[in-house]
């Protein structure tokens, strides 16, 4: 009787060992201690953010933001070390036994607390005499501009060498945004209702385009008066380093306007509209897209560049066959700005509402911030500073925003801000 009480006593406790053993581990826990090593603990030396993905104050970014920890101990096996920001757990992207690579999830705070658990290890990783890594300062990469809520319908963005910020409203009114916490002021009235293309000019005013033949003029206050009439239809515009503006739109063709006013068609688009064009680099760049009827031209949509000669361009050479790359049905290209190093910014459309692929980057291949920007970017550019600065004009009106990126680094030059 005894011996059968014994093996029905050994049967239940193999039973709750093996159902113990089978118990899955919740991702967002840390790791079950193996008492059997409890003497092995991972050290964490230095922890840093990545260059690309901090403020001048090396503050990082959350949501895009890569922290490096260095030390000793840890898992090669990126799934194994589980890396907690005040609670919450990052991503580990790359993993050996001296250093851990780890995108920052949603989490900003001027004391967020950095804990490390390995795998098979009873304790949190040591940091000095702690069991954390404490303070690390992260913060948003992203504001909106709280005077631009649902009752304002703005088109165009231009921004100053102060960083101001400047949109036209269905009401007429342009209005300067000087802070994502501020209230606007209007800085003029409005003889327009909507414009393609909005820019800050070298002379301090603004210059906007309608999609006629006209650029015009506005002064602070709103005394407006036309600048130039073009051979096209313009809807965007840019400086050279020399001042010369370059025009595009509907019509057709790229203008040309010499610092005396003087026009002359550069480059031929008969049947393809103008939807973007940026100096850079000595070329200008436009996207188009095709308005004709022969359904056997290609490309349908794409970027060109053209190398600016004197009193010229150079022939078109393509930069990417935009529809072949996306696809029939993907987006399409609402706006184009380059950073100082070169990289190409290409807003995109809304196709799906809520899409985190708003703007994607040509030369890295890969869209830019997808964990913290959606759809649509309908005017992207950068400042004077380390900001990129998005009018998303969506569908729905309580989904419009304008607001302010912050990077690593600056935007490309753009030749009409005056310093």
């Amino acid at each position: 009787m005894m011996k059968h009480k014994i093996t029905l006593w050994l049967m239940s406790l193999a039973g709750i060992v093996a159902m113990t053993a089978c118990v899955n581990t919740d991702d967002s826990a840390i790791w079950p201690p193996d008492t059997s090593i409890d003497g092995v603990r991972a050290e964490i030396t230095r922890i840093y953010p990545d260059g690309n993905s901090i403020d001048p104050d090396s503050v990082a970014f959350k949501g895009v933001g890569i922290l490096y920890i260095e030390g000793t101990g840890f898992s090669a096996v990126p799934e194994e070390n589980r890396v907690f920001f005040n609670g919450e757990r990052g991503d580990v992207l790359e993993a050996s036994g001296t250093k851990l690579k780890v995108k920052i999830p949603d989490v900003s705070s001027d004391s967020v607390e950095v804990r490390l658990s390995v795998r098979n290890q009873l304790f949190f990783a040591a940091y000095k005499d702690k069991d954390a890594y404490y303070p690390l300062l992260v913060k948003s990469p992203t504001a909106k501009y709280k005077a631009v809520d649902q009752f304002v319908d703005a088109t165009g963005l231009a921004v100053d060498a102060q960083e101001n910020v400047y949109i036209l409203t269905t009401q007429k009114q342009i209005l300067q945004l000087v802070h994502p916490d501020s209230v606007y002021k209007v800085y003029a009235t409005s003889i327009f209702i909507t414009t393609p293309c909005m820019r800050v000019g070298p002379d301090g005013a603004l210059y906007l385009t309608r999609g006629t033949k006209s650029i015009y003029r506005v002064e602070e206050g709103g005394k407006t008066s036309k600048l130039v009439s073009a051979k096209t239809k313009v809807s965007y515009f840019d400086w050279d380093a020399d001042l010369n503006m370059y025009f595009g739109g509907k019509g057709g063709t790229i203008d040309l306007v010499k610092p005396d006013l003087t026009v002359k068609s550069v480059a031929d688009y008969t049947d393809y509209y103008i939807n973007s064009l940026r100096v850079f680099d000595g070329d200008v760049y436009v996207a188009v897209s095709y308005q004709g009827t022969d359904s056997t031209v290609t490309p349908t949509e794409a970027i060109y560049r053209h190398e600016i000669l004197t009193d010229s361009l150079g022939a078109g050479e393509l930069v990417i066959d935009w529809r072949a790359f996306i696809g029939e049905g993907g987006p399409t290209i609402e706006s184009i700005t380059f950073d100082e190093h070169g990289e190409m910014y290409i807003g995109l459309t809304e196709v799906k509402e809520g899409d985190n692929k708003a703007i994607y980057k040509l030369n890295a291949g890969e869209y830019f911030y997808p964990e913290v920007l959606t759809v649509p970017a309908s005017v992207i550019t950068f400042g004077e500073d380390r900001y990129m600065y998005i009018n998303r004009r969506a569908t729905k009106a309580d989904q419009r925003s304008i607001e302010r990126v912050e990077l690593a680094f600056k935007g490309a030059p753009y030749y009409g801000r005056k310093k």
